[in-house]
């Protein structure tokens, strides 16, 4: 088992932004739609590219995750939690200090799979790394603010999005944060 996690490891790094964007694509494509964005279709983007050409992608993941951030924060608070669209402040700062890369082909495959749910369900599928969770809809507390910082933590998230997104209920994973010391 920790051999076939270690062969199909990503970096942070990268899995997080690509977890994101497969996220918002399901979301905005749910029936009914998660959050009420349409920055991740073909339409939202062909919009964006006239305003960001060089960052079309980076833009929509940016505004329809506000929106998404927002709706898991209506669902899971935000004193004391953390959640695919808000990290602990380095891991963000550390995601944005990160250039994409050109030579990734995800983001032709995602736009490629927009608007077709079960196309988008074939990406968020490998992000989950073999890890399974039940379905159950709402907020899901699945480790801490240390878990979320490693690979593992994030194949958990992208499980419980998986089942969520494959029964149509919407479901918030999220991670708590821990006082240092004990003290809190």
């Amino acid at each position: 088992m920790t051999t076939e996690n270690e062969t199909h490891k990503q970096p942070l790094h990268l899995l997080i932004p690509r977890l994101r964007a497969v996220v918002l694509a399901l979301g905005e494509s749910a029936s009914p739609a998660w959050w009420k964005t349409e920055f991740m279709n073909e339409t939202g983007l062909r919009f964006l590219e006239r305003l960001y050409p060089r960052t079309t992608f980076q833009a929509a993941v940016h505004a329809a995750g506000k929106a998404a951030g927002d709706a898991h924060d209506r669902a899971v608070g935000r004193v004391g939690v953390y959640h695919l669209f808000r990290l602990p402040e380095s891991l963000e700062t550390e995601l944005h200090r990160m250039p994409p890369d050109p030579a990734d082909d995800f983001f032709p495959s995602l736009r490629n799979a927009m608007g077709r749910p079960e196309e988008l369900m074939k990406l968020l599928a490998p992000m989950c790394g073999g890890e399974r969770a039940d379905a159950a809809p709402g907020a899901r507390k699945i480790g801490t603010d240390k878990d979320i910082m490693t690979t593992a933590g994030i194949r958990k998230t992208a499980a419980v999005y998986h089942a969520a997104f494959a029964r149509n209920k919407p479901g918030f994973p999220y991670f708590t944060a821990v006082t240092d010391g004990g003290r809190g």
